[in-house]
């Protein structure tokens, strides 16, 4: 078998031959890291292996290391084999090429012609050209890969000169001379890097390394000489050294700062940060970098840089800080930050986004947000909106015309507050609306119910829009009481019909023939012509083209049928300065100067417009925000501070934990629900207790919909009403369940890899595991409980800390008893001791003062099979990260003992099997489904030479001639598979003789376990 490892003790695997599958094992297994080379080390082996290959691995001169050890198939099988592994040099490391025999003869230091060919074979597969030459240069033997490489013959390669192989070079010289001093043992100069132009392989670039191999003789010695093809290397390097300047052109002109923190100091700053602060790089370079920073931002960058080289990976979120420039000024910046090396020293990496327009940009829309509040709180319009005909919002304006509160309104029909001679006609215009998806250009004047009976008239516009994501009706309500005052007034005074007009908010013009006979001055106004330029003009010239037309048809067919109706319609009227002016335009068929004339009301709506495209902008944003929110892993709650935390709203990306958004908004079910029962405790107790910080933060457990487990970090925002008092919590939780997985397992890793080593006894191991759990934070003292599997009684296997008295009282539990039904919890438990000793009556242990308790159930599959008992004479409680590594550990020690308990009822059962095969003179074996011997009768000891302990664990392949190894491998495997019950292969005992026998085989079942049953008879 062949093996590529890198210069490690450990022995990490680059190549394996597809030989591994002989011992049951795949390449890939091995590759990807499953398995290493020592796992198939015979564990009495190992350690006496690898301290001889470290010594070679330290020792750079010696190129060879050669030895003999057992392995182990993945059956179990023990071989015994022979290692012969050379070095080969690489740049800035070392490669190591191992041969591994097989051996059928171990110990008489000889390799087979078999093993010859076998290593010949594993060597063609090697992926490097390999040829071996004699001293005068000539090939004795080359690998096939050198030959599919270059195109060369076997037969025209072998045997002859090697220079004579490539084309005339002018590096072949270079070559010779290299090759000369390796054979004359030289090594000043181990590898040797030359581009070669072979004829079917074109120019290559190879990185050769030769190795003399000496036989008895000087005649004899010759040259192994290793080829690696390193064409594809060098034009990468050539890529990567592009790359590298691509890379400094990104860093040094990209839109971000860049800056290297070590020890606080700035060890590198980009061009792009010297621009932001107007310092130079020379003026940078090993400043502190909280000089730089106003004072309020100190301890969280220190706390945020902190985090980054404790846990040696990037921060998720970033953070929004000031810096101070040259000239002493701030600006607004966002900051990253990432763990890196920089000049082999552990490192933070800044990256400084300048973000001043962007907080311009949210000062503005603060500012135009609060301006829109304004607009539609303090506007003199009503806004409402309807969704099926229901009151969805009103604004104060409304509510003061109508005389209803907002509370009253939301959810009543709109029907309900309006006539029912209107109720049809608006019905139709809200359809409408909604069906067409756009305004209804012309508004409608009803009349509205107030709340104690009375009626207003009111002139109404609809719109449509999407409110709370759902097809809506606008609808502005304009009291006009006053208008139509006024127009009864006028009918019935012309006198104050002659004021209203010439001083009312609207234009008022009168149309006869097309032309306009009268004028008031606020039409003056917005026109901004004199009356003496307007009066006798077409009206038309008044209109801009669009509306021009419209217009002038409508005043002329009501002219025409005499239509009484008033016609409304938004408008632009054309300035004197050129410009367009919105506007209303309320028309009506009078009588003037005994003829029929158009009377026009004209409002200047040009502030109505602007506020109305500031409410569409501000709806924009709403919904970009939303979707923000809806697309972050971070989740929104608002909750009250009452019982079980009755939420307000929750963001609908609540869906990742698997809860839909209505559940908690429409009460069905709280906050408190889903926090974890072992974490609303102290949750609770530290919300009630926080000193006054309106922000807070949190890391506790939460149980999604499917009642999976999750570390959730919360960061919260207390809002207080008007007296200080708590009115509701704004939070976020970001799930980091798989940060806290990381932490807890890197902990424990590596005492619990030495704690389940198989060497020493099992009384050791356990006493470690108490030892072990007992010194963990809040933790000084514990003891180990088996389970009898049979009873269910518990016993103390191991036990630290704890007085002998206390030991003496609770050594031992009837399965029956109370305190064994408690200590058998199914999940783990948590509590003070005095807690659980309440629950046991008479249970008198108080002299032991202990506090924090923990029971830890351990179970093998869906077994029971021990309970880990710790405590603390001092701390109340065991943190949360303890407790993961204790219920970690658990579920690593389970399966542990239960095998443990396993084995010891095979032994229990082979004992009660003793008395039947004790007196029997024939050799008796039962193995396992592996072939190692369970139990050897006295016969067969005192016939092989062996004692009990000696067989007991030995595969039984190993009571075989070492030459009929292999044979007796391929005979012992047919029988444990069932397919054969018989073998005549001979034993050897212990003094070398060979017993010649007949062995016959039976397959049984020992407890749960199979087992084979072999019975030896000798021969004649």
């Amino acid at each position: 078998m062949s093996f590529l490892w890198t210069d490690k003790v450990k022995r990490p695997l680059i190549s394996v031959s597809e030989e591994i599958s002989l011992l049951g094992y795949l390449p890939g297994d091995f590759i990807s890291g499953e398995l290493t080379y020592p796992d198939i080390v015979h564990p009495d082996d190992l350690q006496e292996l690898e301290k001889d290959f470290a010594c070679f691995i330290s020792e750079p001169e010696n190129r060879y290391f050669s030895s003999g050890y057992r392995i182990l198939s993945k059956e179990g099988r023990i071989l015994n084999v022979t290692e012969r592994t050379f070095r080969i040099p690489q740049e800035g490391f070392d490669l190591i090429h191992g041969l591994v025999f097989v051996e059928d003869n171990p110990g008489n230091g000889k390799v087979s012609d078999v093993k010859d060919d076998y290593c010949k074979k594993i060597v063609d597969k090697l992926q490097n050209p390999l040829l071996v030459l004699d001293r005068k240069f000539h090939v004795i033997y080359a690998n096939r890969y050198f030959y599919e490489l270059f195109g060369i013959n076997p037969a025209d390669a072998q045997g002859s000169f090697f220079f004579d192989l490539y084309q005339t070079n002018d590096n072949m010289s270079r070559l010779r001379n290299f090759l000369e001093e390796r054979l004359k043992g030289n090594t000043s100069s181990e590898r040797l890097e030359i581009a070669f132009d072979m004829e079917g392989a074109g120019s290559r670039v190879l990185c050769l390394s030769a190795q003399r191999l000496d036989a008895a003789e000087n005649e004899d010695r010759c040259i192994l000489l290793s080829m690696e093809d390193i064409t594809v290397q060098r034009e990468a390097e050539s890529l990567l050294k592009a790359s590298e300047e691509k890379y400094s052109t990104l860093v040094e002109k990209g839109n971000d700062g860049l800056v290297i923190i070590q020890d606080g100091m700035l060890r590198f700053t980009n061009s792009k940060f010297g621009l932001m602060t107007g310092f130079k790089k020379d003026e940078l370079d090993r400043q502190d970098l909280f000089v730089h920073l106003p004072m309020e931002y100190h301890r969280m960058v220190g706390k945020r840089i902190k985090k980054v080289l404790k846990d040696k990976s990037s921060l998720k979120r970033n953070d929004e800080v000031e810096f101070f420039t040259k000239d002493d000024s701030r600006f607004f910046a966002e900051i990253s930050l990432s763990y890196i090396l920089y000049q082999n020293s552990p490192s933070v990496m800044m990256a400084v986004r300048d973000i001043s327009v962007r907080k311009k940009a949210e000062a503005e829309l603060k500012a135009s947000e609060e301006k829109y509040s304004t607009l539609v709180e303090k506007g003199n319009d009503g806004i409402i909106i309807l969704l099926d005909g229901m009151f969805r919002f009103s604004n104060s304006k409304f509510s003061e015309l109508i005389g209803y509160s907002k509370e009253e309104l939301l959810g009543s029909l709109f029907t309900d507050h309006v006539p029912v001679d209107y109720q049809r006609m608006v019905g139709k215009r809200v359809k409408k609306v909604l069906k067409d998806r756009l305004s209804i250009r012309r508004n409608h004047d009803i009349e509205f119910l107030t709340k104690d009976g009375e009626i207003f008239p009111a002139e109404i516009s609809l719109s449509f829009i999407v409110y709370e994501e759902k097809p809506c009706v606008m609808m502005a309500v304009r009291d006009i009481s006053d208008r139509k005052k006024a127009e009864a007034e006028l009918k019935a005074s012309e006198k104050k019909y002659s004021t209203l007009v010439e001083e009312g908010n609207d234009g008022i013009i009168i149309v006869q023939d097309d032309l306009l006979i009268f004028a008031n001055m606020k039409f003056c106004e917005i026109t901004g012509f004199s009356r003496m330029q307007i009066i006798r003009r077409p009206f038309g010239d008044f209109l801009s083209i669009e509306y021009k037309r419209l217009v002038m048809n409508k005043f002329r067919r009501s002219l025409d049928k005499n239509r009484k109706a008033s016609f409304k319609h938004e408008i632009e009227l054309v300035s004197r300065n050129g410009t367009n002016t919105p506007a209303e335009i309320s028309s009506s068929i009078i009588e003037h100067e005994g003829r029929p004339a158009i009377m026009a009301i004209i409002r200047d709506i040009t502030e109505q417009k602007h506020k109305e495209k500031e409410l569409l902008e501000l709806i924009e944003v709403q919904k970009v925000l939303e979707t923000v929110i809806k697309s972050s892993p971070a989740v929104v709650f608002f909750w009250r501070p009452d019982e079980g935390w009755k939420v307000d709203f929750v963001s609908e990306n609540i869906s990742q934990f698997g809860y839909d958004a209505t559940v908690f908004i429409s009460g069905e079910l709280l906050y408190g629900d889903i926090v974890h029962p072992s974490d609303m405790e102290r949750l609770t107790m530290e919300y009630d207790t926080f000193s006054g910080n309106d922000n807070l933060s949190f890391e506790y457990r939460i149980l999604t919909k499917s009642g999976e487990i999750r570390w959730v970090d919360e960061r919260s925002v207390i809002k207080r009403d008007h007296e200080g008092n708590v009115h509701y919590i704004q939070g976020i939780i970001v799930d980091i369940t798989e940060r806290k997985n990381v932490k807890n397992f890197m902990q424990i890793g590596s005492d619990m890899g030495m704690l389940l080593s198989p060497l020493g006894d099992v009384g050791d191991m356990f006493s470690q595991l108490v030892e072990l759990t007992a010194s963990m934070e809040n933790l000084d003292c514990g003891a180990l409980y088996l389970v009898d599997g049979d009873t269910g009684d518990m016993n103390i296997v191991a036990h630290s800390g704890l007085s002998s008295d206390f030991i003496k009282s609770t050594r031992h539990y009837s399965g029956r008893s109370i305190n064994a039904r408690l200590f058998k919890t199914e999940y783990p438990l948590y509590t003070r001791y005095y807690e659980l000793t309440a629950m046991i009556p008479g249970e008198r242990s108080s002299y032991e003062r202990l506090e924090a308790t923990a029971l830890i159930p351990i179970r093998y599959g869906m077994e029971l099979v021990a309970i880990l008992m710790l405590a603390s004479h001092s701390a109340y409680e065991v943190p949360f990260e303890v407790r993961d590594s204790l219920e970690a550990i658990s579920s690593q020690i389970g399966p542990v003992i239960g095998r443990m308990r396993e084995q010891a009822d095979v032994q229990k059962n082979i004992r009660n099997l003793q008395v039947i095969f004790e007196y029997m003179e024939e050799l008796v074996f039962m193995l396992d489904t592996d072939g190692c011997i369970l139990y050897a009768n006295p016969y067969s000891c005192k016939r092989l030479g062996y004692t009990e302990d000696e067989l007991t664990g030995v595969n039984l392949l190993n009571l075989y001639p070492q030459k009929k190894f292999l044979e007796a491998a391929s005979v012992l495997k047919e029988i444990l598979n069932g397919r054969s019950n018989v073998c005549r292969i001979p034993f050897e005992a212990s003094s070398g003789e060979v017993i010649s026998v007949e062995m016959r085989c039976s397959m049984g079942q020992l407890g749960d376990s199979q087992i084979t049953i072999c019975v030896s008879r000798e021969n004649p």
